[in-house]
């Protein structure tokens, strides 16, 4: 463990690397070789264990290892204390408590804190209600709805034997039925032609089974999105997903 009283501070948005020496009493390395460390973060309050992972063991020789925490690890966790103790696995199979300081506390705290750094958000799955022959989705709350510095936006399009345009719309009114303008793609257009067949301009994979991705940038509120099946078209749109 850290030998130290410190509170360690993690921030959510990106990846942390814990690194610790493994002492015995008299503060001399422990050989590593042939042991496992696990380490594990819990919830102070509840006692719930939200996070356990092996550490990797870089300097077996010098008990040194790193314990890594991701950005996606946090994505769910509130602000806040949280605790941190590890155990080692010995080759004998036996589980060994590992301690922070001379008074054998088995925990240290960590601080998980919120706001330096970009938010993760998952992508949204769009869904469709028909009107006449256009497809249209839900409001989608957006980048300016959610506090999101981040300016572009990506549509991830799946679709089979499908021909015919989309586009998308953005709204800067605080109510999500409120007026929409297209929106111009970074390649410069407001539809975007879904052709499956080899010889489409689109991004994708040629085949029966297509996906492709598309991109702009701008501050909105709320997105909408919007499909025509060509006339003669005979395909589907699978599934389209939208995240800033």
């Amino acid at each position: 463990m850290p030998f130290s009283t410190i509170r360690k501070t993690i921030y959510k948005g990106v990846d942390t690397k814990l690194g610790f020496d493994i002492k015995n009493q008299d503060r001399k390395p422990v050989n590593l070789l042939g042991k496992t460390v696990m380490v594990n973060v819990m919830q102070v309050r509840r006692g719930e264990l939200v996070l356990q992972r092996r550490a990797q063991i870089t300097e077996p020789q010098s008990g040194y290892c790193e314990f890594s925490i991701f950005g996606y690890d946090l994505t769910d966790l509130e602000p806040g204390i949280y605790q941190l103790s590890a155990q080692i696995y010995e080759d004998d199979g036996m589980a060994r408590s590992l301690y922070s300081d001379l008074n054998r506390a088995a925990t240290m705290e960590v601080e998980i804190v919120d706001g330096a750094y970009p938010k993760f958000f998952n992508s949204t799955l769009l869904h469709f209600t028909e009107d006449n022959d256009t497809m249209i989705s839900q409001p989608v709350a957006s980048n300016l709805q959610r506090n999101d510095s981040s300016t572009l936006h990506t549509l991830q399009i799946e679709t089979t034997n499908f021909m015919g345009t989309l586009t998308a719309f953005g709204s800067l009114e605080y109510g999500s039925m409120g007026n929409y303008s297209p929106i111009r793609f970074i390649d410069g257009q407001y539809w975007l032609p879904l052709n499956s067949t080899p010889t489409s301009p689109t991004i994708g994979i040629t085949g029966t089974h297509q996906t492709q991705g598309w991109n702009w940038r701008g501050s909105f509120r709320w997105i909408k999105v919007v499909y025509t099946p060509d006339v003669n078209n005979t395909g589907t749109v699978d599934k389209i997903l939208y995240r800033s």
